[in-house]
Formats: structure tokens, C-alpha cells, sequence
């Protein structure tokens, strides 16, 4: 059974010239242990379909099921890691980090521990006191993980998570998440990643979803089963990020089922 299933959507806006379509008859699946990444030119719809999956939107058409249940508010069972951060510059690490928390209703009894494990496993221990302003924009972004973390959500989606961060500390940031990603013992489930780097995608995803030029659709869903950590030097590496431009460039769908090169998963060998 599919975790997400994403039906034939369809989104449009309105305008003063008129309905503008974002995507057309997007369709595909998010299985359990998926790492999903979705690229695709700008303006394509890719973060307006993670608004949609969460429930934060509604298709103008077609449907979004979580667990076979269609999604037709907020799903609280996800969590959305921001390309700006988003975090509150009057609260301090540990209140950023509670506040999904209390937002669900939890107990402060609960809370704090719960904060304490997040703020340990991302890396900001020593820094529950400081404000957003003292810290640097990789720590930030370690307190927005930490918060969509600390409500151990099924599903994490990111939009654009390292865009904003210089590429050493983004290409840090990549490496704790997959570590993140590989403990059992940690959330979430599945992660659905919007990206506009080929290479990212390729580096940290199972699947490649591909969309078209506006209005979006799927070009081609592309497996990546190479060994983690990836080489981004290798030839298979190489060929990946070839075929994934190739398809954005040219706007062509897939005639044929793209041929998995290598083999990893989640908790396969090779991590």
C-alpha cells in the first residue's frame, strides 16, 4: 500500500487575465520508506504540490490520499522543513523547537524531553537559550529540522531546505539528514524533497520525480538505486543528472521505463 498517493491533480489560479494552470494529471505514489525528490523548471508547480500534500491547499482537480484516506485538511501526521527557515525571532531554540508541540496539544511534561532529543540528534545542543538572530543560517535551519522532527511526523517535506545556505554548510546539512534519514529509531516514514539541483536530487533521493514546464506534469519517475554515500564524480552519477537535465530541458516524457543503475535503499547494502 502506496503511503501517499498523488491522483491526476490539477491546480489553477485565478488572475486578472484569466485561470492560470499551474500542473496538469500529476499523478504518482510515495511508498513507506521512500525518499522522493521532485524536480523541474521554475514556476512548474513543485512547491505548490507539496502545499497540496500537506493539506495546506486543494487541488482544483483530482485527489491526495495518506493512507488510503483522502486528505481534505491539514495532515497533522506531516511536517514541513521551509526554504526561508520560518522560525520566530522573539523565541529561543527550545521554544522554536516546542512549538509544533504545543500547537498538537501536548503536555509540558511531554514537551520538554521531547525537545531535548531533537535539539541532541540535529546537532544544537548548547544552543537552546539563543535566538534565531545569534545563529548562523545552517544552525537555523538545524532548528526548523529539529521542530518538524520533534513531532516525529509519518511524512518530511522540504522545500528547498539548502537553497539559502552557502554550499559547504548545505552540502553538511545533506550529509546529517541522510544520517538522519538511515536510523530506524527516527522519523519520519517518508520524505518528499523539492529541489531545483539535479545533482541534490540525485545525491539524497531513492526516486526522481520529474515535471515539465508550466503547467507541470510527470515527465518521468527515475530510480536512483546507487550505493550511499554517492560519488558524485562517478560515471553512473554523471549519467543520472544527464538523463534528469536532458528531460527538463527538452520537455520529453519517458517513452520507456528508466533502468535503475546501481543498488541501495534505505536500509540496504552499500549505506
Amino acid at each position: 500500500m502506496a503511503l501517499i498517493r498523488v491522483e491526476h491533480i490539477d491546480k489553477s489560479f485565478a488572475s486578472r487575465h484569466g485561470s492560470i494552470t499551474i500542473m496538469q494529471d500529476v499523478s504518482f505514489d510515495v511508498k513507506d520508506a521512500d525518499f522522493l525528490a521532485l524536480v523541474g523548471p521554475s514556476g512548474c508547480g513543485k512547491s505548490t504540490l507539496l502545499r497540496l500534500i500537506q493539506g495546506l491547499d486543494r487541488p482544483s482537480s483530482g485527489r491526495i490520499l495518506f493512507r488510503d484516506q483522502p486528505i481534505d485538511g491539514v495532515c497533522k501526521q506531516m511536517a514541513m522543513v521551509f526554504q526561508s527557515f520560518a522560525l520566530f525571532p522573539w523565541l529561543t531554540v527550545s521554544q522554536n523547537v516546542a512549538f509544533g508541540l504545543e500547537a498538537l496539544g501536548w503536555p509540558p511534561v511531554r514537551i520538554a524531553p521531547q525537545v531535548e532529543r531533537y535539539i541532541g540528534v540535529t546537532g544544537l545542543d548548547g544552543f537552546q537559550e539563543a535566538f534565531p538572530r545569534e545563529l548562523s543560517g545552517g544552525m537555523r535551519q538545524r532548528v526548523g529540522l529539529a521542530r518538524a522532527l520533534a513531532v516525529e511526523p509519518a511524512v518530511l517535506l522540504m522545500d528547498e531546505p539548502f537553497s539559502a545556505l552557502d554550499a559547504l554548510t548545505a552540502e553538511s546539512l545533506r550529509d546529517e539528514i541522510l544520517q538522519l534519514w538511515q536510523d530506524p529509531a527516527l522519523p519520519p516514514e517518508a520524505v518528499i524533497l523539492v529541489t531545483h539541483n539535479i545533482e541534490e536530487a540525485i545525491e539524497l533521493a531513492d526516486r526522481v520525480v520529474v515535471l515539465s514546464r508550466r503547467p507541470g506534469h510527470v515527465l518521468a519517475e527515475i530510480p536512483v538505486e546507487l550505493s550511499r554515500p554517492r560519488d558524485r564524480k562517478s560515471s553512473a552519477f554523471y549519467d543520472l543528472t544527464d538523463r534528469v537535465y536532458s528531460l527538463i530541458t527538452e520537455g520529453r516524457p519517458a517513452g520507456a521505463p528508466e533502468t535503475p543503475l546501481g543498488s541501495a535503499g534505505r536500509t540496504g547494502e552499500g549505506l
